[in-house]
């Protein structure tokens, strides 16, 4: 009798043979007895016989239940053993003889954990039975003659080497016996109570759209915002005009309530020739006031096209009815700091709000971080943190801060342990950027999100990539934007229902509106 060893080199599959142990008894199936035909009673109403053993090299009978742990903790194997040789014409069938579960019961199962094999039932356990079947997952294997060769369970150990095994022996024609490993799992006569489940692969959510087709006055677009006011409205804010900060430049701003998908008309809501507005955010205060910060152009006129960012007053105002009406503007600083906002506030952990400038003290450049315990009553500023422009900043599980900064041809970053106070010097990433705008949050489950552009000198791509361990490490980016043009400036958000809101400059000509789950982002093809 031979048995096999399975090594593996490069992930292909090499064989030794040594001498092993004879044939093993089966319950009432003896090693190499034919096992006959099975009834397979369908998902609905109607039956199948199993009986065409030769059309394929192997049939798997394998026992489940929809409402066994091990065989929940052993799916990633089921299925991984299922996809090495399905395509080699090895058959799985899943049989489930506990009465109880119904039809509708296991293909809930199949559809939420991803299992592409069919399925059938045995409430008389028939099938059970003629394999003296004791425990789920449990799994017997017959040949092209219908007769059974191995039996065994599906453990990550010893059992699933000797099913691969059992398996190749059939591939390549060999008569071979590989000796059988007993099952561990739950006992098939076991009542389970119902298995109340997620599905593992969730739902995609995805749109995208553009937030306006015509806003009144204005045919080039730029620099969006996005936050959720407190009535739950979403609003997103832009810059507008002729050109990058010519005198008509105006700041207009849409809506979408909740449960819609169409943006109000655009509407204008600061203009002035002699000093033009340019960046804004806006954020609500703990107050459920919505707040708006923009930077107020003050270099004198006239200017050349996309002038004048570094002589900018930051203003801000502020609504209690949702952005609906607004109260005068005042200035947020003293005079001698010129600043430009562009990434959202955050609110800390211990309430505090924190606001990131790009900013000109002087003669000094770089960024400053502007926070308020007080809701806006009292300001501190950090001191300057060169390196880096346009910080995006989000907490860590620890309390610490972390800030990503616009820098070509790399992201830079700086963290913080003192909530914005001060920071560290600024390190370089390996994440590209064009010296363009990028945009990071923190999702509700802790996982940071991060929208740039991947490249060290174009804005396009637009990409959106994802860190689960609070930005040591990033997953592959995904593409947004690839086509020529320029895709830049995004703001992401997540709104209270947990939807992914992204807006970001579309070639100029407006301001595109996508909305994903995080599904999107990490499912990219369903069992199939």
């Amino acid at each position: 009798m031979i048995r096999f060893i399975l090594t593996r080199s490069g992930g292909l599959l090499g064989l030794f043979c040594i001498l092993t142990s004879l044939p093993m008894a089966v319950g009432q199936l003896q090693r190499g007895q034919p096992v006959g035909n099975l009834v397979l009673t369908g998902l609905g109403d109607y039956h199948h016989d199993l009986n065409n053993y030769a059309e394929r090299p192997g049939t798997a009978i394998l026992f489940l239940s929809a409402r066994c742990p091990v065989v929940e903790a052993q799916l990633n194997a089921i299925r991984d053993i299922h996809q090495t040789y399905r395509r080699k014409e090895i058959l799985f069938i899943g049989v489930v003889s506990d009465p109880d579960q119904s039809a509708d019961e296991i293909r809930e199962f199949m559809q939420k954990r991803g299992i592409i094999f069919p399925v059938y039932r045995d409430p008389e356990g028939i099938v059970r039975k003629r394999f003296a079947a004791t425990v789920t997952p449990e799994l017997f294997l017959v040949d092209g003659t219908g007769s059974l060769v191995y039996h065994g369970g599906l453990d990550r150990a010893q059992s699933f080497q000797s099913l691969e095994l059992a398996i190749l022996s059939l591939l390549m024609k060999v008569s071979a016996t590989v000796a059988d490993m007993p099952a561990k799992g739950t006992s098939i006569d076991a009542r389970l109570p119902l298995m109340h489940r997620t599905d593992s692969f969730g739902k995609l959510k995805f749109s995208s759209r553009m937030v306006f087709d015509d806003a009144p006055g204005a045919t080039a677009f730029h620099c969006s915002t996005l936050t959720q006011a407190a009535n739950g409205d979403l609003l997103c804010l832009w810059y507008g005009g002729t050109y990058e900060s010519a005198d008509d430049e105006t700041l207009f701003l849409s809506r979408q309530q909740p449960g819609s998908d169409d943006w109000s008309p655009a509407k204008p809501v600061i203009s002035d020739p002699l000093h033009p507005p340019g960046n804004a955010i806006m954020f609500v205060d703990h107050q459920k006031t919505l707040w708006m910060l923009w930077a107020r152009l003050e270099a004198p006129r006239p200017i050349r096209r996309g002038a004048g960012w570094d002589r900018c007053r930051l203003m801000y105002r502020t609504s209690a009815d949702h952005g609906e009406s607004w109260s005068d503007d005042r200035p947020l600083l003293s005079e001698g700091i010129w600043a430009v906002p562009r990434n959202n506030a955050l609110k800390l952990q211990s309430g505090r709000i924190l606001v990131p400038v790009e900013a000109v003290v002087g003669k000094q450049e770089g960024s400053l971080f502007l926070g308020t315990s007080d809701n806006g009553q009292h300001w501190d500023v950090s001191p300057m943190v060169t390196g880096g422009s346009q910080p995006a900043i989000a907490q860590r599980a620890d309390g610490s801060l972390l800030a990503l900064m616009r820098m070509a041809p790399k992201i830079t970053q700086v963290a913080s342990q003192d909530e914005g106070r001060t920071w560290t010097d600024a390190v370089q990433t390996s994440i590209n950027n064009p010296d363009s705008g990028i945009s990071m949050t923190r999702l509700n489950n802790g996982h940071l999100l991060l929208v740039y552009n991947d490249s060290p000198d174009a804005r396009s791509p637009l990409n959106i990539v994802r860190s689960v361990d609070d930005g040591k490490t990033w997953e592959q980016p995904l593409t947004l934007e690839s086509n020529p043009g320029e895709y830049s400036y995004p703001c992401i958000v997540q709104t209270v229902d947990d939807m992914i809101h992204i807006t970001y400059t579309f070639r100029r000509f407006g301001i595109k509106h996508v909305s994903m789950n995080e599904t999107w982002l990490t499912q990219f093809e369903r069992p199939n």
